[in-house]
Order: structure tokens, then sequence, then C-alpha cells
């Protein structure tokens, strides 16, 4: 079975106006990102779909934290994985 036709058994697939709507992003902001290859889509002949489920992995994949340092105010945005991926501190503990 194709990935869309057991995306539209399983889950919801949405069109651009669908996902504009869900993700609360103007549509030729997600046209873009298409062009890009920066979100998961599927190419039906000339039309563009999403599966909910892979937006909803993409969007998890994608989700960062605003840190706050209570000495010095906010240091900025950074990636879970920078956050938390960090295997050493150079001090020979690996």
């Amino acid at each position: 079975m194709k990935a869309i036709e057991q995306a539209a058994f399983t889950d919801e697939v949405m069109d651009y106006r669908g996902l504009s709507a869900y993700l609360k992003m103007a549509q030729n902001t997600l046209r873009h990102k298409v062009m890009r290859n920066e979100i998961p889509f599927y190419k039906i002949g000339s039309s563009v779909r999403f599966c909910k489920k892979d937006i909803d992995e993409w969007l998890s994949e994608h989700k960062q934290y605003k840190i706050r340092n209570a000495a010095d105010g906010d240091i900025g945005s950074a990636a879970v994985s920078a956050v938390v991926g960090v295997a050493s501190f150079g001090d020979g503990h690996d």
C-alpha cells in the first residue's frame, strides 16, 4: 500500500489550507517549506498533501526551548539536542 493511501486510512490528510489552519502558518510559508523540502509532504500529481502524523513528528523533531538564566536573563533558544545531547564537559568523564 502506498504511503499516502496508508495515511488516508490511518490518519488525517491535509492540503495547504488545512495545514495552514493547523499550524497557524501562512500558506505561502508552507509552500516555501515544501519547495525547500523542509517539511514532510506527499505529491499526488500536481497536488501537495500533508499527513498530520508526519507533521506532528516533524514538529516534535524541531522543538526548541527558550533557556533562561536567572542571573543573566535570556541566553536565547537552543535545540533540544544541544541542551540534552552534551555527553562531556571536558573534565575527562566521558
